[in-house]
């Protein structure tokens, strides 16, 4: 799976750009799925969502993430909740138009697991979400924590380590145990949950 992490985001006629850039009409997708800087609007999130609509490609937007500079703004407090829910609000109102035939939506979210309590908050927002996880390792996000993450199954979350797997003494192991830890963490939650 290729997922172009540009973090694009831009005002509705480059966002356009942006979208037929990495999705080339005619041609099927340049890519798996892409992330999307939802900043300036749901009308700037519109025209990925058309691309993906005809590629068939996912998209993970900026939701809650990973940086210790999060708080700055992702978790002011607006109208009794924080923004990263209100951006999960808009990513809902666009998850039936990318929904599979696995009852999972194309139309994902970016969520950080170096806050873990967040994770719970945002998929109830999202319940057919699939979620893009960074922050795993050496930003000190612990895969144990991210059992919410997968209260609908094993397939909706990913999971991005890349520095602790990289930079591991032995990067197959690590991957490896990281995988099984993932496993049984996603297992359980959707077998209880």
């Amino acid at each position: 799976m290729v997922i172009a992490d540009g973090k694009r985001g831009d005002v509705p006629v480059s966002a356009r750009a942006y979208a037929d850039a990495l999705t080339v009409e005619g041609l099927g997708p340049l890519v798996d799925a892409f992330t999307v800087n939802p900043f300036t609007g749901a009308d700037s999130i519109e025209p990925f969502v058309e691309a993906a609509e005809r590629s068939g490609s996912g998209i993970f937007v900026l939701v809650r993430t990973s940086n210790p500079g999060a708080t700055d703004f992702q978790d002011l407090t607006f109208e009794g909740a924080p923004l990263f829910e209100h951006v999960a609000r808009v990513i809902e109102r666009f998850a039936g138009r990318l929904e599979g035939s696995c009852g999972l939506s194309g139309m994902g979210a970016v969520v950080g697991a170096t806050e873990p309590e967040h994770l719970g908050q945002v998929r109830r927002i999202l319940p057919k979400s699939i979620f893009l996880i960074p922050g795993v390792g050496a930003q000190g996000g612990r895969p144990e924590d991210l059992a919410e993450a997968f209260a609908p199954g094993r397939a909706s979350a990913l999971v991005n380590a890349s520095r602790s797997i990289a930079g591991a003494d032995d990067p197959a192991l690590a991957a490896e145990e990281l995988r099984k830890t993932l496993w049984e963490v996603s297992g359980a939650r959707s077998r209880s949950g």
